[in-house]
């Protein structure tokens, strides 16, 4: 009897000791429907909306209809989300829900979101399969060191050369105001040389970057990140990038056998001192052209970009 007081009694003290968020913000149970609405909300607006213009009425009306529907202003709305930025991983853990919901009413329903699902059907093993295996949603704000997501992935036996890879997610800026600005960058490194890619996001909606094929060598790894910029903005002002469903698309490349060798246009590498022509790639984004060979490395400028630059050779340190 004594012991089940003691164990009452300790049950009380750690509930009692347990955070709360105070009552004049959004409570957490609440904060994760209204966000469930939210993107459901975005989604019909993405769906009907055929311009620029319409489509950020239709987001912002929908956004309103929201926030309506749970009797919250907008002004209630941003001071919760101010003190939530302050706790960050409770915030991570309302859009972790958030996601799970998302995810399981797409099931239920067989849909699938345009290029992002076409490719989990596919096996590892196989010519094309989606190979990421780390985290696929996550919450950014403009503050360090919520603001970034580190991407590294390293090569394994089902690594080919000549493989070519499409890094691409869903993202979601839910702003009050400001400038949204984020930006990818992935460096795939290979034997004898490292390619740089440089993707900016501004708008909410699917992204992708494509790093191509390299017949010469095998990848070895894949570095990068996902950042969030403030661009010295006021911190108090509602801020969020939601990223979803990432995917790293690994296709093993076919060389065309009945390719005619006479043809001028398209170069090949089959005759001695041939060099090869890069081929561009279509992308969302618009894209260098790759340099093969050596020279210096090309400028980032704002926008998207690729390029290869060769790594020379370096001899050991004699110890």
């Amino acid at each position: 009897m004594r012991n089940s007081v003691v164990i009452v009694l300790m049950t009380a003290v750690m509930v009692g000791c347990k955070p709360t968020v105070p009552s004049e913000y959004i409570q957490p149970g609440e904060l994760e429907d209204i966000l469930y609405d939210y993107h459901v909300s975005q989604a019909m607006a993405r769906e009907a909306g055929h311009d620029n213009y319409n489509y950020e009425y239709k987001r912002n009306a929908y956004f309103k209809a929201v926030l309506k529907k749970y009797d919250v202003t907008e002004a209630v709305f941003d001071s919760s989300l101010v003190y939530y930025y302050s706790h960050a991983e409770r915030l991570k853990t309302i859009y972790l829900h958030v996601a799970e919901r998302l995810n399981d009413d797409a099931k239920v329903l067989g849909a699938s979101v345009g290029d992002i699902g076409r490719y989990s059907q596919y096996s590892e093993s196989g010519d094309t399969a989606n190979i990421w295996k780390y985290e696929t949603d996550m919450l950014l704000i403009p503050k360090p060191t919520a603001n970034r997501f580190d991407i590294h992935v390293k090569a394994d036996t089902s690594f080919y050369k000549g493989d070519s890879f499409m890094f691409q997610f869903l993202s979601d800026f839910i702003y009050q105001s400001g400038q949204r600005d984020a930006y990818v960058c992935l460096v795939a490194q290979y034997e004898d040389s490292l390619t740089q890619t440089v993707s900016h996001v501004t708008v909410s909606g699917q992204t992708q970057v494509r790093i191509p094929h390299y017949r010469d060598g095998k990848l070895k790894e894949l570095n990068g990140f996902i950042i969030l910029n403030n661009n010295d903005e006021d911190n108090d002002v509602r801020k969020l990038l939601f990223i979803s469903q990432i995917q790293l698309i690994r296709f093993h490349h076919k060389e065309k056998q009945d390719e005619p060798k006479n043809n001028t246009g398209n170069k090949t590498d089959s005759l001695p001192g041939t060099p090869v022509t890069a081929r561009r790639t279509p992308d969302t984004t618009s894209h260098r052209d790759i340099q093969r060979s050596g020279g210096p490395v090309l400028s980032l400028p704002r926008g998207a970009a690729v390029h290869r630059v060769d790594m020379p050779s370096v001899k050991p340190a004699k110890r």
